[in-house]
């Protein structure tokens, strides 16, 4: 199976970091799910209205465990909130909004962690792949 539920801690590191983006106070409502084989450690999808309804959520959140499971807390917690700085909601226009970054990364998680920080968490994120990698063509994967 390629999509499996999410654990627990991954549920809460993800809902500690949404709980700062007050998305559900306009009633935007978060699906989470795991896909290990993914390339990106997590992804963010705006659902159209059709899979809105059939699913009741707003916003799907597409992990890799595997990689996630394997970054030290401090930085998980920052690429959870890296994934996350360009979700907000307009309530002008009634909107969720999913901004692109405008770099690699978001200028305000820069000011906020510098980039040595960034280049840290990203360098370790390239190693852990690297290592599925190997470990997956050892096991004949």
């Amino acid at each position: 199976m390629i999509y499996e539920n999410p654990s627990d801690k991954t549920v809460k590191a993800f809902d500690d970091v949404l709980i700062t983006l007050d998305l559900e106070r306009f009633g935007v409502t978060t699906k989470i799910i795991v896909n290990d084989k993914q390339k990106e450690v997590a992804k963010v999808k705006k659902l159209t209205p059709d899979v809105k309804f059939a699913l009741g959520d707003d916003l799907l959140i597409i992990v890799n465990e595997y990689i996630l499971d394997r970054l030290p807390e401090v930085e998980k917690n920052m690429y959870i909130q890296e994934v996350l700085t360009g979700v907000w909601f307009n309530a002008e226009t009634d909107k969720l909004i999913i901004d692109q970054p405008d770099v690699k990364t978001y200028s305000g998680f820069l000011q906020k962690f510098g980039y040595d920080k960034y280049e840290v968490m990203k360098e370790s994120i390239r190693t852990l792949y690297t290592a599925k990698k190997k470990e997956e063509e050892e096991n004949g994967e």
